[in-house]
């Protein structure tokens, strides 16, 4: 049987003078695709897990000017130039990260520069996959439903592909058939693979010990909105997601592997609350989730206004879904959602920006709910940069948040209420990106600082990136309970 390498890329860090980390430090976190890469491979090759975040060695891999400051840019985990390229048959990186392209292209000219081959996936190498064949890559994987895997690597070991595939090479674009999988027919990995993936730390903070270690799952593909700074909607998969019995397998799989939480992270997963019976299968998962006796993690946030009576729909019922948000964020102290990240993007704008978000009224009243139901934690993730933003469109910003704050203090003086202002991240394949990249207003080319929430990159009409980037801390610093502490979980753990 051929044997395959699966990496999982060392951890990216932009560190200043001070020590201090301006970028999404996630070393010890969960591994969310590559135990669905690994199962996808397992029937037909003989695969092997290399977890380059483990280990503490620092690679120095260039520096950046940001702020008049140099950040010194750096991977850490295991030094990759100690890999032997001839170990594999085949190789594989995944990179869905802008900010860790650089460390994934070396990577991969290290594997190439002996001849071996390299297959590479992920969301960044499909919006942009020259950089990746120009390092040396064999192929680079262009389907986002894993129905291409099996198919790329018979093509990069010489064989001929038994099934469809659309994948990437240095000649151009090589299509067969139509290579889309249905989250439902996404193979389990085996449980020591699902081990290797647990993680120790959440990205969203710190969160009690006994919810440790995070298992993670993806549990739909695609979705029904088209954001302008998203990738997902240029997959152009449409929305599919897992039935009720599928999803708690995975769920079951994670605590089997010695889960202790689970974090999920579908691109929307309360799109499924479109379809008639998709409410009621919502309810049935979470429920199932609780007799699991596993807590569930809104890591990557919920779209709150599929959690109205009108679903989201235009001109829908915009009042909160009671039941469903009992389901969906209640917690007794044991089970339910222990933690949530709320993707709030532009509160105050309302959907006069994006079409998913509720207006401000609606948008208290839905928070309101979410908090009765007993949750103990939450982020509330915003966007500032925006092109119109300056001083004062941002101080209205920060003044709504902080008396949201006060309003959910009142109901649980004990929440946990963090804020995350994300900076504008002009995403490969986007529109925003190429809004951006044309109205002059961007301000730097390299990938660890453009792919970053944290260096802000662009001015606005009104606003230096500096200028930005000071009303991030500012809001995050005045809004957020326990700064301190997670400040430093944040930056520099």
């Amino acid at each position: 049987m051929r044997t395959i390498g699966l990496i999982e890329l060392p951890a990216p860090k932009l560190v200043d003078p001070q020590g201090q980390n301006w970028t999404a430090f996630r070393k010890h976190g969960p591994l969310v695709s590559l135990p669905i890469l690994a199962a996808s491979l397992c029937e037909r090759f003989d695969v092997s897990v290399i977890n380059l975040k483990q280990g503490d060695e620092v690679v120095e891999t260039g520096g950046v000017l940001w702020r008049n400051t140099n950040l010194r840019k750096q991977a850490v985990g295991t030094d990759w130039r100690s890999l032997d390229p001839s170990r594999y048959d085949v190789w594989g990186v995944t990179n869905n990260y802008l900010q860790e392209r650089e460390i994934a292209c070396a990577i991969i000219s290290h594997l190439a520069s002996e001849g071996a081959k390299v297959v590479v996936g992920g969301s960044d190498a499909f919006a942009e996959p020259v950089p990746y064949l120009d390092a040396g890559a064999t192929l680079v994987v262009m389907d986002k439903t894993g129905g291409s895997n099996i198919a790329a690597v018979n093509m990069a070991l010489g064989r001929e592909p038994d099934g469809p595939y659309l994948v990437r090479s240095k000649t151009g674009m090589l299509r067969s058939g139509s290579p889309r999988t249905h989250p439902d027919d996404w193979r389990l990995p085996p449980v020591a693979v699902a081990a290797q993936a647990l993680g120790t730390h959440y990205w969203e903070g710190k969160i009690p010990e006994r919810l440790l270690s995070i298992g993670s799952a993806v549990l739909d593909h695609g979705c029904d909105r088209h954001c302008d700074f998203c990738e997902t909607p240029t997959y152009k998969l449409g929305y599919q997601y897992m039935s009720v019995a599928r999803s708690l397998e995975w769920v079951a799989l994670q605590k089997e592997a010695g889960a202790k939480s689970f974090i999920s992270c579908s691109d929307q997963f309360l799109g499924r609350v479109l379809w008639e019976t998709g409410r009621q299968e919502t309810i049935d998962i979470l429920n199932g989730f609780r007799e699991l006796r596993m807590p569930v993690l809104w890591g990557n946030g919920l779209e709150l206004s599929k959690a109205t009576l009108g679903r989201g729909r235009k001109n829908g019922d915009p009042r909160p879904d009671y039941n469903l948000i009992q389901a969906l964020w209640g917690w007794d102290g044991t089970v339910g959602c222990g933690q949530a990240y709320v993707p709030a993007e532009r509160p105050l704008d309302g959907s006069k920006n994006y079409a998913k978000l509720l207006d401000w009224k609606n948008h208290v009243e839905l928070l309101k709910a979410i908090v009765s139901s007993g949750l103990p934690d939450l982020t509330y993730g915003v966007i500032v940069g925006l092109p119109e933003d300056n001083r004062e469109s941002l101080a209205r910003l920060l003044d709504a948040i902080q008396r949201l704050k006060t309003k959910l203090k009142r109901l649980n003086p004990a929440l946990i209420f963090r804020v995350t202002p994300f900076a504008i991240r002009p995403i490969p394949g986007t529109s925003m990106a190429a809004e951006l990249q044309s109205s002059g207003m961007l301000r730097f080319t390299d990938p660890a600082i453009l792919g970053g929430f944290w260096t802000a990159c662009a001015d606005t009409l009104h606003l230096s990136y500096e200028d930005v980037s000071d009303w991030q801390k500012r809001i995050m610093t005045e809004c957020s309970d326990d700064w301190a502490a997670w400040g430093d979980f944040r930056f520099t753990n």
